[in-house]
């Protein structure tokens, strides 16, 4: 390419445009340097073949076409890159024994049973008695409670925290109107397939929405470490992963999630009920009233000797579940508990779902089921290597879905599944539907009122209605163990 004091007069002016002229004068005087090959001081020195693409390669250098070549490390960034092994070649895959899997969209209801014609009489009481909450009671050995424990009950409205009824409802309206994300949300629809369309919306997706209200809610009950100074020493993770495997039935089952937020805490949270052999032998309404001195929740086990397991004959308690042969072994909970001394308090689950009405709220207690199970039995598998259990092993978890909360506690009293003569069974307490705000129309199916997300905002604004109690109740949760 010649110089720029070459190129003067070649120009010339009001006859072409500029980028014509200087495409004109690279055609006729420009050449092309061929660029020398260099070669980084890191890789002089070495025997390396080097191969200069501006040139015919040496056919020596270049490597055997007939070998495939295979990445010696597989990362996720240059997956693209590397053909796919196939599945029976994966180092995860199990040859001997598959296990049904239980994820975060794992549904145990009976939608899935189709009965043939002849047994169509036969599976129509059983359809209608069937429930996602008892299957997956019977597949973890647990009885439900349809209550908040007695011992947590006793603490409601007994700490208060300074203005929390006005900074909770702030909270709310930070999550659905006053967060500057602005997101493209998923495309309303209308009932009975009308034809009708909607432009579309940005604002705040729900998932952070919710991840908004958990997150300010949880620094709020923080604020009392002044008054409590054993809050300091709990942690808060997000996004850790979590499985384990457990054998039911003579079937392994697998479960699987990505835990959002667990709290931990220094020292393990207490049983709910202390006393399981003196009451066992007694049965009935009646509750001593001596035991509720010293036990407030002994009465539980009175009430637990009267219930009866879902009876799913000729079905298996596995059917909603998927068989699966890539799965990893052992127990993962996101941390090592015997190392950094943590124990589990409280799980958080922040909805998932799309659409509100993907599923029902038996199956997302039937999920929290299952996982606040798998919590305790990583934690108790963890205490107890032998398998036997010396105290019962007790974990929290809290479910949030927009305005509605589902509390459960589950307290794992035995590790022996499949053994018939043991009579200890684990129990869990179900507080569900407890809605912090009402009057709240949908974001996601079209509302004539309140169709757009603006109108929501300014509905949120002007006509919440707070619910005191649920505070409270989330409240009592987080400071369980505190002395």
């Amino acid at each position: 390419m010649p110089k720029i004091t070459e190129l003067r007069g070649l120009f010339k002016p009001f006859t072409k445009p500029l980028h014509r002229q200087w495409k004109w004068v690279w055609q006729e005087k420009g050449k092309f340097n061929e660029p020398k090959l260099t070669i980084p001081k890191a890789f002089e020195g070495r025997q390396l073949n080097i191969i200069d693409p501006l040139h015919e390669p040496d056919p020596n250098a270049l490597p055997d076409e007939s070998t495939p070549w295979t990445s010696p490390t597989r990362h996720p960034m240059f997956e693209y890159l590397v053909p796919p092994l196939p599945r029976e070649q994966h180092p995860l895959f199990h040859h001997d024994r598959p296990v049904f899997l239980f994820d975060s969209k794992t549904k145990l209801h009976a939608g899935n049973i189709h009965p043939t014609k002849n047994q169509k009489l036969t599976f129509i009481g059983f359809v209608c008695l069937f429930k996602g909450v008892d299957q997956a009671c019977l597949l973890t050995k647990t009885i439900p409670f349809y209550e908040l424990p007695q011992s947590i009950k006793q603490n409601l409205d007994q700490v208060t925290i300074p203005n929390q009824d006005d900074l909770i409802q702030s909270y709310i309206r930070q999550s659905i109107a006053y967060d500057a994300t602005k997101e493209k949300l998923p495309r309303k629809y209308t009932p009975l397939k009308q034809r009708r369309s909607f432009r579309v919306e940005y604002s705040i997706p729900r998932p952070r929405q919710m991840s908004i209200l958990l997150e300010n809610t949880l620094s709020l009950c923080e604020s009392l470490g002044g008054r409590y100074p054993d809050l300091f020493k709990r942690n808060l993770y997000r996004n850790t992963p979590f499985y384990t495997t457990f054998e039911r039935y003579g079937e392994l089952v697998h479960l699987r999630k990505k835990n959002e937020y667990i709290l931990t805490s220094p020292t393990p949270l207490s049983p709910i009920v202390k006393r399981l052999y003196k009451l066992e032998i007694s049965s009935g309404d009646s509750v001593n009233e001596n035991l509720g001195v010293h036990d407030p929740n002994g009465h539980y086990v009175m009430q637990g000797n009267d219930y009866k397991f879902l009876n799913m004959y000729p079905v298996y308690p596995t059917i909603d579940l998927q068989s699966e042969q890539l799965y990893q072994d052992g127990d993962e909970q996101g941390w090592r508990m015997k190392k950094s001394n943590e124990y589990v308090h409280t799980t958080f689950y922040v909805s998932n779902d799309e659409l509100i009405h993907e599923a029902t709220t038996d199956e997302r207690l039937a999920r929290m089921v299952m996982f606040a199970f798998g919590t305790a039995l990583v934690q108790a598998r963890q205490l107890y290597p032998n398998g036997h259990l010396t105290k019962p092993v007790t974990v929290q978890s809290v479910f949030l879905l927009d305005e509605l909360f589902h509390f459960v506690v589950f307290q794992l009293n035995t590790l022996n599944y499949n053994e018939t003569n043991d009579q200890r069974y684990n129990y869990v307490w179900i507080d569900k539907d407890n809605y912090l705000y009402d009057n709240r129309p949908s974001m996601v199916m079209h509302n004539p009122l309140y169709g757009t997300e603006r109108n929501l905002q300014r509905y949120v604004l002007e006509k919440l209605k707070y619910n005191p109690e649920v505070f409270q109740k989330f409240l009592a949760l987080y400071l369980q163990g505190i002395k």
